[in-house]
């Protein structure tokens, strides 16, 4: 693929996959559909995006796949850190920390939760 479909291919991903909600196979054909018109109307030929991706409609149903298990990821994390904040009294940012630094065990979390309350605790009476 040329460097100039290749940017071409990645900006207008970046700039029209993330309000689209679906995997719908009709709906990633018609997203294929404009991109191709896209590239079309700014002097690029298919062939010029075709020689690396293959399909442009496996790229963009890729690309679509990836972006929802990051959000499925992102809203797995959030709920995670609100039930912890919840029951182990600390912030959701603080959960949201503990999470990041300790990984999803919920034992491992409250344990860490617990023992970072009792720490705020004693560092306040001092």
């Amino acid at each position: 693929m040329s460097t100039r479909g290749t940017n071409f291919f990645d900006r207008w991903m970046a700039e029209h996959l993330p309000g689209v909600g679906t995997n719908d196979p009709a709906a990633l054909s018609a997203l294929t559909d404009q991109a191709m018109e896209a590239a079309h109307r700014e002097g690029i030929e298919v062939a010029e995006i075709y020689e690396e991706v293959g399909s442009v409609f496996e790229a963009i149903a890729k690309a679509m796949q990836h972006r929802e298990a990051s959000l499925a990821d992102e809203k797995v994390h959030d709920l995670l850190a609100a039930r912890l904040a919840r029951e182990a009294r600390i912030t959701e940012e603080q959960a949201g920390d503990l999470i990041e630094r300790f990984g999803t065990d919920w034992d491992s979390l409250l344990n860490e939760a617990h023992f970072l309350k009792e720490l705020e605790g004693r560092l306040g009476q001092e």
